[in-house]
């Protein structure tokens, strides 16, 4: 396993944090890392998806601003050019498994294949290897955390939640990041949507407001592993 640099991370279960930390067969579960510099990181779920995806890119880009997207096999093979344009303009690409399949209801064995079949697909792409994941709809049980240990992954959750899959108005999106994101924040956005998705206006509005409030968008590795 790799040395992982923590600070003030928020890792699950919380009161068990120090034994977690020594027993190697489970892969840590974070949802924030508190720092002294206000550095947070936004994430997007469930793409790449050919429209939404490209336009959060721009918006990115716009606002100088790297994020980390949590892809899905299917739709990477589908659009590979998405996931060499969100590398190559600096963002982290990580797992969100092969076919987003109801976590309790598959078996080890197909977990780590959903895991490890994305990751071969975007290493074969772009000869780059993620090395986080995050389990559809955010469900995670000691058989998802012992395949992520075993196959070298840290799972990542999240603190704030903009429910933007399910359609909120772009004002309620606005309020719910304004108000709850802190410094280590992990951001849940999603660039994969049905039609009229809110997302890319809501981020329109809370980026740069977060960014004049002092907050720096870095990577989920960057921030919760330590990788600069």
């Amino acid at each position: 396993m790799r040395r992982i640099k923590r600070f003030f991370c928020l890792i699950v279960p919380f009161f068990l944090a120090f034994s977690l930390h020594a027993d190697d067969s489970l892969a840590d579960v974070y949802f924030s890392c508190g720092n002294d510099s206000k550095r947070i990181a936004i994430t997007f779920d469930d793409g790449p998806h050919y429209k939404y995806t490209a336009e959060i890119l721009d918006i990115l880009k716009e606002y100088d601003i790297k994020a980390t997207f949590f892809v899905v096999g299917q739709l990477a093979q589908r659009y590979p050019e998405l996931i060499l344009r969100e590398l190559a303009e600096g963002h982290e690409v990580a797992s969100h498994t092969w076919s987003h399949p109801h976590i309790s209801e598959v078996t080890e064995d197909s977990l780590a294949n959903e895991i490890v079949s994305t990751e071969e697909l975007i290493f074969e792409l772009a000869k780059y290897r993620p090395r986080l994941f995050r389990p559809p709809e955010g469900k995670y049980s000691d058989t998802v955390r012992r395949v992520a240990a075993e196959l070298d992954y840290e799972v990542v959750l999240w603190t704030v939640d903009t429910r933007d899959w399910s359609h909120p108005t772009v004002d309620k999106i606005v309020e719910t990041v304004l108000e709850n994101t802190e410094s280590g924040s992990i951001i849940l956005c999603h660039d994969f949507i049905g039609n009229n998705s809110p997302t890319p206006e809501a981020l329109r509005r809370f980026l740069p407001e977060l960014k004049r409030n002092g907050y720096e968008f870095v990577t989920v590795s960057e921030l919760i592993l330590g990788d600069d």
